[in-house]
């Protein structure tokens, strides 16, 4: 491994997205705080990379196994006398959470050891690396050394390390430990995916150090450091729920004038990982959406929202949520804006239908001059325990179906919704007769089928 600057980066070696971030590559931000390279340096210079294969089930047989337990960076041929967690940005290891993930993804099925210096060139060569996993039968690892800078020597070792055929006993995430020497010297860099059931090393909660590490970087936000407001953008949203006071002045990056593209993505990555596990922040995320915010900023706030249920680990919970980002959006449905009428169709398919204030909220849909929103209310609320509710629906879809400009796709979804419903009101009836009469022989067929069944 080549380190030219001595920062090293362990990473899945497709999570290396390239500069400015394109809107496309906010939900892959949500995972990729591992690009970020380890506090710890080293001299720069040329190390090996040892992996250790673990062999599982009898050789020969169909169970039989190659998976890499472990892959070692090695600075000095010295064994260490103590370990210390790997720790990324400005982070210490004192300020990461017991028990928590620090590493990459737990199902992670490649890795790569890099230089801080070439995620860059090797964000550009990405797909490169997928074929250095050749497949296998029965699957095993492989490896391979990629130069990404001829002039530097700067590469990138990428390995996967194959799959266990059992969960692993730690699923919750790989993770990169320091061995160091007596004096605190690092002599090699030890990534762990945790196949193997061994003593690890233990540190001690310190909730006060990370609040204090909360508020340097809400501080750096704002810094004219370029490289200093990247990192704490990075590293913030890390702290989940404990970083809610940092949603504020992240809300505030995301809707100033002139904010860098890149910039405004990650900081949106971050607000959906704080707000995961801190909702109560999510009535300051739906303020932000409310006018003047219009354009870009209003488009990233969008993607935020829509990012939260990736974060969350709880999922009734994030009913109350959408219900209030969708009532904070309801006013601005007569703007032109295509990204907040998509946004609303996919918060319409995610509501629950159980909760009264979902089904006040697609109530209200149902009066939209947006016909494909209003079908899509519509079909939802077949599940409304108020019949006032479904035959306010079967009327909007009856509507639907008696409009000949509308286009035909809308009018077989609201046949198809209708078909959910039972007892059908006159007026729905009625829409059914005409459109089984109609020359579009696919709403037709559907009409005729559905009224086949209710005789």
């Amino acid at each position: 491994m080549v380190l030219t600057s001595g920062r090293v980066v362990a990473c899945h070696p497709l999570c290396l997205p390239p500069r400015p971030v394109p809107q496309a590559h906010l939900l892959v931000l949500l995972s990729l705080s591992h690009r970020e390279p380890f506090t710890r340096t080293v001299a720069p210079g040329r190390y090996p990379v040892l992996l250790s294969v673990l062999h599982t089930g009898r050789a020969g047989t169909a169970e039989a196994r190659e998976l890499v337990a472990m892959a070692m960076v090695q600075f000095e041929d010295t064994r260490p006398t103590r370990w210390e967690l790997a720790s990324r940005g400005e982070q210490g290891a004192q300020v990461l959470r017991p028990g928590h993930p620090h590493g990459p993804a737990a199902a992670l099925d490649m890795l790569a050891f890099l230089d801080a210096d070439a995620v860059e060139q090797a964000s550009q060569t990405s797909p490169a690396f997928l074929e250095t996993a050749a497949p296998a039968s029965p699957p095993s690892w492989s490896s391979a050394a990629l130069t990404v800078d001829a002039s530097s020597g700067a590469n990138v070792i990428v390995f996967s390390p194959g799959r266990c055929p059992h969960a692993p006993l730690y699923p919750s995430a790989q993770s990169s430990w320091w061995g160091l020497a007596e004096d605190g010297r690092p002599v090699c860099l030890v990534t762990d995916f945790q196949h193997l059931d061994l003593a690890r090393p233990e540190f001690t909660d310190n909730p006060g150090a990370r609040r204090a590490r909360v508020r340097e970087l809400v501080e750096q936000l704002g810094s004219t450091d370029a490289q200093a407001r990247g990192r704490a953008l990075r590293e913030v949203g890390g702290y989940d729920g404990e970083a809610r006071e940092a949603v504020e002045p992240l809300l505030a990056f995301i809707l100033a004038p002139g904010t860098d593209p890149a910039e405004r993505e990650y900081a949106a990555a971050a607000v959906a990982r704080i707000c995961a596990e801190a909702p109560e922040q999510v009535e300051r995320l739906a303020q932000a959406m409310c006018p003047p915010t219009r354009g870009e900023p209003l488009a990233v706030l969008l993607r935020a929202a829509a990012s939260i249920g990736l974060c969350h680990k709880r999922t009734g919970a994030l009913q109350p949520l959408a219900e209030r980002i969708l009532a904070a959006l309801l006013p601005r449905l007569a703007e032109e804006d295509p990204s907040i009428h998509s946004f609303i169709m996919g918060l319409i398919w995610d509501l629950g239908e159980e909760r009264a204030e979902a089904q006040a909220l697609l109530v209200r849909l149902l009066d939209t001059a947006r016909p494909e929103l209003r079908v899509a209310a519509a079909a939802k609320l077949n599940h409304s325990p108020l019949s006032a509710h479904q035959e306010a629906a079967m009327e909007t879809l009856a509507g639907i179906l008696h409009d000949r400009d509308l286009d035909p796709e809308l009018h077989v979804a609201a046949v198809s919704s209708l078909s959910a419903f039972a007892p059908l009101t006159a007026s729905a009836l009625m829409a059914l007769w005409h459109a089984a009469s109609s020359p579009q022989p696919l709403l037709a067929w559907y009409a005729r089928d559905l009224l086949r069944q209710r005789s």
